[in-house]
Order: structure tokens, then C-alpha cells, then sequence
């Protein structure tokens, strides 16, 4: 009964260890998201730069906002980071 009894604490530590891990990971992701680039530094603008616009590119995120720049986008604007979607017209 000793053994059940390790086993499980052994099951119950590695059970915690890992969802201290996934914490912490979960924590980095977040603000690494909360680091966004100002749209000056991003050479951010409201019109695009020939047929690249922020609705056909990768980090878009409809309504109005932008994985990379911060604050809302246009649909319409254009930055430094653009990356055109796959089949973007």
C-alpha cells in the first residue's frame, strides 16, 4: 500500500510541477503580446501602399486591430511589417 501511496504523491508533484510550467508559459505569452509597436514606429498609416493594406495582411485582426502595432488600424493603412495573406487580392 506504501507504493499506491508514493506513486501517487510522485503523480500529484509532477502533476503540479507541470502546471507551474504551463502557467509560467501562459504568463510569457501574454506580455509578450502586451509588447506592441507604436504605429510611428511601425511607419504605420491610414492609406495603403499600392495594393498593401492591413485587411489582406497576415498580423491583421479584424475590425481594427494589428498583432504588431499598437492602438486600432485601418482596414485600409499600411505598415513597415506588412505580409500579405496567401490568395490576398
Amino acid at each position: 500500500m506504501a507504493d499506491a501511496k508514493s506513486i501517487s504523491r510522485r503523480a500529484l508533484v509532477g502533476g503540479a510541477a507541470l502546471a507551474i510550467g504551463v502557467a509560467a508559459t501562459t504568463r510569457v505569452s501574454r506580455s509578450e503580446a502586451a509588447q506592441k509597436v507604436s504605429p510611428a514606429d511601425a511607419k504605420y498609416q491610414d492609406q495603403p501602399k499600392g495594393q498593401q493594406r492591413c485587411e489582406i495582411c497576415l498580423q491583421f485582426q479584424p475590425p481594427n486591430a494589428c498583432q504588431i502595432v499598437e492602438g486600432p488600424v485601418s482596414p485600409k493603412g499600411w505598415c513597415q511589417y506588412f505580409a500579405a495573406k496567401e490568395n490576398a487580392h
